[in-house]
């Protein structure tokens, strides 16, 4: 039998993307903007940000999202800039060292600031026990927040560094992946090889979801958490 939640979460996500369609195809209707002067605005300030220094916008790629920045703008910019072969590794050092920061921050001060008021409420915060951490970092990176709303999550739980750091990247690549493959070649015009970066979001997004419903689903029973 079929799950109802299934088909409603399926009629909701496909009414999302044709009114996302419909609304801007009204805007391109009734105003003079057109497709072509929608690439050339993001093509300019692409060309902006390519002119910094290579280490300036790994900086860019690293600390901007710390403070929630969207990334995935700077991923396609890196495409464009480094060429797909040299903006994957590129792209996935930056995210490994915006992780490391988001770390470092949420468990060094964060936590910390955060303990203080919540000792004014008798309560303190847990920590994800180490027999379950693997898994409360799967379930956090599958859940679909911001990237650094995850990653705070992540450190404020104390999870250990190095689970979060290699299984935080490893669902991250396929993604980071098909954002440069479709930005690089929809910018400079190769729109077969930017249906073959479609593709891979497209089964990324489906190995997610696959994961998601095996292992993310709630248990009975208590959380195995520790008291920080």
């Amino acid at each position: 039998m079929s799950d109802p939640n299934k088909k409603q979460k399926l009629i909701i996500l496909l009414s999302a993307i044709l009114g996302g369609i419909a609304v801007v195809a009204l805007a391109l209707y009734f105003t003079d903007l057109e497709f072509e002067d929608i690439k050339n605005w993001i093509q300019f300030w692409t060309e902006k940000i390519q002119a910094l220094p290579a280490v300036l916008f790994f900086l860019m790629l690293a600390l901007l999202p710390l403070a929630g920045f969207p990334i995935t703008p700077l991923f396609i910019i890196a495409g464009v800039r480094f060429g797909i072969a040299w903006a994957i590794p590129f792209s996935l050092t930056a995210l490994a060292a915006n992780l490391a920061l988001a770390h470092w921050i949420s468990t060094r001060l964060l936590h910390s600031f955060i303990q203080k008021l919540a000792s004014k409420w008798d309560y303190d915060i847990p920590k994800v026990g180490q027999d379950n951490a693997k898994k409360w970092i799967l379930v956090i990176r599958l859940c679909g927040a911001p990237l650094a709303v995850q990653n705070y999550i992540l450190g404020l739980s104390y999870v250990p560094f190095w689970p979060y750091l290699w299984i935080s990247v490893l669902v991250q690549a396929p993604v980071v992946i098909g954002i440069i493959v479709f930005g690089e070649s929809f910018l400079t015009g190769n729109f077969a090889k930017a249906f073959l970066g479609v593709a891979v979001l497209v089964i990324a997004l489906v190995a997610v979801s696959f994961v998601r419903k095996r292992y993310a689903q709630p248990k009975p029973g208590p959380a195995d958490t520790t008291s920080g």
